[in-house]
């Protein structure tokens, strides 16, 4: 029979206490008594929100990238200038891409970025208008035009990109950078170590054009070649594709380079220059090269025959006035370019000569032979006839007495004193050197002989 008494009961109540907390303890895990590890790492704080980079300049035609870091991801972004600058407002991952809408001036849109946790960052740009390519690059053969392509084996061509503003008007001194992309052809330089490269940086002219020379190997196969323009301050660029024809026989074989005509000036009126080197180099056909001119006596060739391809030749002027110097190029194989692609003349300046000074003329008694000596006793006085440049000055190393010194006029006189006999047997000579007023100064000696 169950006992019903009051200690009964309370052992009953205990018990049920001690099972329950043990059903609690492998509920929470085993009953360790540490809701939390002490030694768990602490969470890094993020750090500060930041934009990169924090001043930019945007050109319509081309992505502007800005890279976000820290704060609290996602992040969002706003414009000050949505017209100029739209901007999405969601961020996907850490880098924001913008697209600049076309502008007629400069104009300033700057960037927010907001992370998760309401911080802030910005990014100063400011759109400009966009430098403008044309849609191909002009490519025209140095020489006769090229059967079937832009440009023939052994030929040179040049490649030509006009940079314009917005309203078209073109733009002087923008770096061009030209790169070979695809094709078997190279871009001439004027480094005589590296005359051909993959990569040439020019500038545009006065005319907002930049140029490029194409140089093709002899014999190369017809194939596609393609030429990358980009304009370095906004990135602008524009591929072209051209032919290279193979060309196996004639003159199209051969180019030199530079073509059009060479005019040189002399130093004065009347007068033609000596001395003026002007440079061609030859490409293409077979080498050795010679360089035959129609006028061979007017100017002195240097450098021919021309032993590798790519190599030069010099004109040197001597003197001769001429007008219409030009020269046919013969390869080893017999074909020849004909003359005409390339002019020199050699014409007379404008500039007036200057006078070619008076010839300094001295004369005097007892001067010049040691056979007509003069009685030089006491008192003797000895005149020296000077024409030439005046004014005159004189001197001499035995401190005679020279009046008037400098003498003003042409003719004029110098009188010299204070000389004296030598001894028997010794006679003395006296010097007096006379400059005169020319540039650079002449000078002239007198030699006195005294008994």
């Amino acid at each position: 029979m169950l006992s019903t008494t009051p200690a009964a009961w309370i052992r009953r109540a205990v018990t049920l206490f001690a099972l329950a907390g043990v059903l609690a303890l492998a509920a929470c895990g085993g009953g360790s008594g540490a809701p939390n590890n002490p030694y768990a790492p602490v969470p890094t704080p993020p750090g500060p929100l930041t934009v990169v980079p924090p001043e930019a300049t945007a050109y319509p035609g081309t992505p502007l990238v800005l890279s976000i870091s820290g704060g609290v991801p996602p992040y969002t972004a706003f414009s000050g200038n949505p017209a100029a600058l739209p901007v999405p407002q969601n961020v996907i991952g850490s880098t924001l891409t913008l697209n600049a809408n076309p502008v007629e001036s400069a104009q300033v849109a700057p960037v927010t970025i907001r992370d998760s946790a309401g911080s802030a960052a910005l990014a100063e740009v400011t759109v400009r208008p966009a430098v403008l390519l044309p849609a191909s690059i002009a490519i025209t053969p140095n020489g006769a035009p090229c059967p079937g392509g832009e440009v023939c084996s052994g030929q040179t061509s040049v490649a030509t990109v006009r940079v314009t503003g917005p309203a078209g008007a073109p733009l002087a001194g923008r770096s061009v950078r030209f790169d070979v992309v695809q094709g078997a052809y190279a871009l001439q330089t004027t480094n005589p170590g590296s005359p051909l490269a993959a990569t040439q940086t020019v500038v545009s002219d006065a005319n907002g054009d930049a140029r490029v020379v194409l140089a093709v190997a002899p014999n190369t196969p017809t194939q596609i070649g393609l030429l990358r323009a980009t304009e370095l301050t906004t990135g602008s660029q524009v591929t072209s594709q051209f032919i290279i024809q193979q060309v196996t026989d004639g003159s199209q074989v051969l180019s030199v380079a530079p073509v059009g005509t060479t005019t040189i000036t002399g130093p004065a009126q009347n007068v033609c220059s000596t001395g003026v080197r002007v440079s061609h180099y030859i490409f293409g056909g077979t080498p050795p090269y010679t360089v035959l001119p129609n006028f061979p006596d007017v100017a002195t060739l240097v450098g021919s025959p021309v032993l590798v391809n790519g190599g030069g030749f010099d004109f040197i002027t001597n003197g001769a006035c001429f007008t219409g110097l030009t020269f046919a190029i013969r390869d080893a194989t017999g074909r020849v370019l004909a003359g005409g692609l390339s002019t020199i003349n050699n014409s007379p300046g404008t500039a007036v000569a200057p006078t070619p000074p008076t010839a300094l003329q001295v004369s005097a008694p007892g001067a010049g032979s040691s056979t007509s000596r003069l009685n030089c006793v006491a008192g003797t006085t000895v005149s020296i006839v000077i024409t030439g440049r005046a004014p005159f000055s004189a001197a001499s190393p035995q401190n005679l007495i020279l009046a008037p010194n400098p003498v003003g006029a042409s003719p004029g006189t110098l009188n010299v004193s204070g000389l004296y006999n030598g001894t028997p047997g010794n006679p003395n000579t006296f010097t007096v050197t006379i400059g005169d007023a020319s540039t650079p100064q002449q000078l002239a000696s007198v030699q006195i002989f005294c008994n």
